[in-house]
C-alpha cells in the first residue's frame, strides 16, 4: 500500500484512496484518517451491532421522538410505534430488551399491550409512561414513570430493566 505525505504535514501519511472532491476549489483535499478515527469508528459498528432493542409505543409524536432521542443516546436501537396495532405488529416481527408504553394510544388502551406481553413474553421489562397520577391498580410492568419525566430517572430504570433481561437478547 502505497503512503503520501504532503509538503505541509510531511510527517502525516496518508493512503491514496483517502482524498475528497473539495466543491468550493474543484480540488482533490487529502483526508487524514488517524488511528483514534479508525478505533472509533469500529468501536461504532461493535456497538451498534449489539446494542440492546427498545420499542417506544407513544402516539404523541414530539415524546416519541424525545424518547427515541433519549435511548439512541444510551446506546438502544430504537423502534417507535404509535398504535396497539403497530406495537403488536412489531413484537410479533422483533425480539425486544425493553418496552416504554404510553397507557392512552388513538386504537386502544395501552393496557392491552402489557396484558399480552405479560402472558406471551414475560420477562420482558415493560416501563409504562403515564400522564396520570391516578392509582392504575396492579399492573404487571417492571415500572411506571409519570410524564414528563426525569431523564435521570428514566435512564437509571432502562438500565436497570435490561440487567433482568437474558444476555441473548440485549446482544
Amino acid at each position: 500500500m502505497a503512503l503520501v505525505t504532503t509538503e505541509a504535514e510531511p510527517k502525516m501519511p496518508i493512503h491514496l484512496a483517502s482524498y475528497y472532491h473539495d466543491s468550493e476549489t474543484g480540488h482533490p483535499q487529502p483526508h487524514f484518517c488517524g488511528a483514534h478515527e479508525l478505533v472509533s469508528a469500529n468501536n461504532e459498528r461493535q456497538t451498534h451491532r449489539t446494542a440492546p432493542c427498545a420499542l417506544v409505543v407513544e402516539d404523541d409524536p414530539d415524546i416519541a421522538l424525545a424518547l427515541q432521542d433519549l435511548l439512541e443516546f444510551e446506546g438502544f436501537h430504537v423502534q417507535c410505534a404509535s398504535t396497539c396495532r403497530q406495537a403488536f405488529a412489531s413484537i410479533a416481527r422483533k425480539s425486544f430488551a425493553v418496552v416504554l408504553l404510553d397507557l392512552g394510544l388513538p386504537d386502544g388502551d395501552g393496557t392491552s399491550i402489557l396484558d399480552k406481553l405479560h402472558v406471551s413474553h414475560p420477562s420482558l421489562p415493560v416501563i409504562v409512561l403515564t400522564a396520570s397520577n391516578r392509582d392504575l391498580g396492579p399492573i404487571p410492568a417492571f415500572a411506571r414513570i409519570t410524564k414528563p419525566w426525569v431523564r435521570r430517572d428514566l435512564c437509571r430504570l432502562l438500565h436497570r430493566a435490561l440487567e433482568t433481561v437474558a444476555p441473548s437478547v440485549v446482544s
